[in-house]
């Protein structure tokens, strides 16, 4: 695992890198699972994590990473850049930043999707093939995660769009 702790700059995930997009409620006590589920459907062999925003003191991830051989306190995770460079890598990596309260993308290697999370719990896979998006978004069904439905991703920390007259979660 590398990280660099000097700050991303300006960089955040202003608008959808791909055109297919499904969003999931964060599934705290199932992240293996739905970690799993997600990276097992995309061939990616290493990833990057982007800590956009830290909302709370992420206990759990400055531990993940003490154990790793890198000390580092909250501040120098805002807006760090954390790699992984194997699957079982990117996986506890994912599945212990998914469990804090931060605003990050995951963008993978080779890039056939992109994630964004939010410290409200949701999860957002941006596909680069709607046949991608499809097969994923029926393992996960399959698996039992909840999916929002009729709601599209515009930014980070904007409401997105709901469609009118729709139920949404």
């Amino acid at each position: 695992m590398k990280i660099s702790t000097h700050p991303s700059a300006d960089w955040r995930l202003r608008e959808a890198p791909f055109p297919f997009q499904t969003t999931y409620i964060t599934p705290l006590k199932e992240l293996p699972e739905f970690v799993g589920t997600m990276l097992t459907q995309f061939g990616v062999d290493e990833g990057d994590v982007w800590i956009e925003l830290i909302v709370f003191e992420p206990r759990e991830l400055i531990w993940y990473l003490r154990g790793r051989g890198f000390v580092c306190d909250e501040r120098q995770l805002n807006r760090a850049v954390l790699q992984a460079e194997n699957k079982p890598e990117m996986a506890e990596l994912l599945e212990c930043v998914l469990g804090q309260w931060t605003d990050f993308a995951f963008i993978p290697s080779p890039k056939e999707f992109v994630m964004y999370a939010d410290h409200d719990e949701y999860t957002t896979i941006f596909a680069r093939s709607a046949e991608s998006l499809s097969a994923l978004q029926t393992r996960m069904e399959n698996k039992g995660f909840k999916a929002v439905t009729d709601w599209t991703w515009t930014g980070p920390r904007s409401p997105g769009v709901i469609d009118e007259g729709e139920d949404h979660v």
